[in-house]
């Protein structure tokens, strides 16, 4: 049987092609539409709905309006994960799986790999010291090395965004994810994305016997790079080595030694050494010399510097880059000391670096989609009623206006749209609220609906089955009132036309005058 594999990379091209369907020169049409004025049998249990035919003809007649959404209505989302003091962050590793790297596991208090501080810049972790706590909260941004930010606890992390106060697609679940450097909102900067970036080692086996020692050496002149060793039997002891030869490749600092020195070679009868630079002046005598274990990095790339840092019980513990490398798409990372066996693996930033597509290297697979009903005002234009309740909102895509079978364009959709049968009346009594009213007789109506709004002329109705008549009465099933029918304005939308992509039932939102609803939900893809 074959073994593969669907990386979250296809579901976030999924809700990536969604996201830009709506600011295309030809944009999908699509609006939020709320619903549902009628009450729950539990009003605190909303019903629940499901993926049938019959529920999405019940979501149409219930419902009462929509506003269009716009490209600026929808964007990538990830869950908020807020940073914790004295908590432990997965890091970033391009040899886990993704959908690990982005997960909790709640019992080793692990966190996923990114973090939002409180003052809405998101990180990404590099470094978990060695899978340490956390104990300090990351600062900084693009304009400091490039956005790598070293913590004192030991922790390195990556700048990816900070998110403008104001942006609706902030909440207290999910954080919104650019997939550019360019997008309003946030704050990033091309500066911060290095291609090939080299940013951390991993130390797979610690080796043993790794020693730092101080060396006496015999006097030496500028310009030389041969030293000899003042008593190789200490120097033996210092290391507990076997042989001088254990010493080669080993790091040398002290008076007269360039920086970045180290023994290329070294006879180990005589204790001559050959240092891979000259010496910048006189040294030796009583002037020890440092020897130090030195990391080596192969690669394809230019700049990466590291430093070993050895326990006390002489296990490379942990590596550091001191300076972070560009431009590799390979390296190893080689520990020359005195010690054997410590095996390192060099770990790869994602293709064109660290921060440069902050939604897919986040997971940002779901998409938010953040309308608020009653922008222009209360009741946007007199298109969505205020004067009410919903319970219901929802996606719909591809309708046709009402009366026609070609599905609405861009040129021709409204921003906002009401899905209300208007019936204009005689003066008279106002029926209750939500009421059932008929035309015909009530055990066999020849029309129907509920009273979602009313002025003293006017009826809005949600529900409506067969075809309301002018002439004749609407009559209401509790308050016996009887008003003629004047006139007939239809919905907006046929009924059942286009594809309703998404439903919610929550409980009773309010809709008054003067006020508007930000309606906020994630598509997960």
């Amino acid at each position: 049987m074959a073994n593969t594999v669907t990386t979250i990379k296809t579901r976030f091209s999924t809700s990536e092609q969604f996201k830009e369907s709506f600011a295309e020169a030809n944009p999908t049409i699509s609006y939020v539409f709320i619903g549902n004025h009628l009450a729950y049998t539990d009003e605190n249990t909303p019903t629940d709905i499901s993926d049938t035919v019959q529920d999405e003809k019940v979501v149409w007649n219930n419902m009462i309006g929509g506003k269009k959404i716009t490209g600026n209505d929808v964007e990538h989302v990830t869950p908020r994960v807020n940073w914790t003091a004295n908590t432990k962050y997965r890091q970033y590793d391009d040899r886990i799986d993704a959908l690990t790297l982005l997960s909790a596991n709640t019992t080793q208090n692990l966190k996923p790999m990114y973090v939002i501080t409180t003052g809405r810049s998101v990180y990404k972790c590099l470094s978990n010291n060695t899978s340490a706590n956390s104990t300090i909260e990351p600062t900084g941004d693009y304009a400091t090395s490039n956005g790598v930010i070293d913590t004192a606890d030991g922790y390195r992390w990556k700048y990816m965004f900070n998110i403008k106060p104001g942006n609706k697609f902030l909440t207290l679940d999910w954080i919104p994810c650019p997939t550019s450097n360019a997008q309003l909102d946030y704050t990033s900067s091309r500066l911060g994305v290095v291609d090939g970036e080299l940013t951390t080692i991993v130390v797979t086996n610690g080796g043993t016997n790794y020693n730092h020692a101080n060396v006496n050496v015999v006097s030496f002149i500028s310009g030389t790079n041969r030293l000899t060793i003042s008593n190789t039997t200490v120097v033996l002891n210092q290391f507990n080595i076997p042989t001088l030869a254990n010493l080669t490749n080993m790091s040398v600092t002290g008076p007269g030694i360039r920086p970045g020195t180290y023994i290329s070679d070294i006879n180990v009868a005589s204790g001559i050494v050959t240092l891979s630079t000259n010496t910048n002046s006189t040294g030796g005598n009583t002037n020890p010399l440092s020897l130090t274990s030195r990391v080596a990095i192969i690669g394809d790339g230019t700049k990466a510097e590291a430093s070993v840092f050895i326990n006390n019980t002489g296990n490379v513990a942990n590596i550091k880059l001191t300076t972070v490398g560009i431009n590799y798409s390979f390296a190893n990372a080689t520990v020359y000391g005195s010690g054997t066996g410590a095996i390192t693996r060099v770990i790869l930033s994602p293709k064109y670096g660290h921060g440069y597509n902050p939604a897919k290297e986040l997971g940002a697979k779901n998409i938010m989609v953040a309308v608020r009903v009653g922008e222009i005002d209360s009741t946007e234009g007199g298109k969505i009623t205020a004067n009410t309740n919903f319970r219901q909102y929802g996606i719909l895509r591809d309708p046709h206006k009402y009366g026609e079978t070609s599905i609405v364009s861009s040129a021709n959709a409204n921003s906002a749209i009401s899905q209300t049968t208007d019936l204009n009346v005689v003066p008279g009594s106002l029926y209750q609220a939500n009421e059932f009213v008929y035309q015909g007789t009530i055990s066999s109506p020849s029309a129907y609906g509920y009273v979602v709004d009313q002025t003293e002329s006017v009826i809005k109705l949600t529900g409506v089955r067969g075809v309301m008549a002018t002439g004749l009465n609407l009559l209401g099933a509790n308050s016996a009132i009887q008003r003629t029918v004047v006139s007939i304005k239809n919905p907006d939308f046929q009924s059942f036309s286009g594809d309703i992509l998404h439903v919610e039932n929550v409980t009773a939102i309010d809709r008054e005058e003067g006020q508007a609803e930000d309606i906020k939900f994630v598509l997960k893809f």
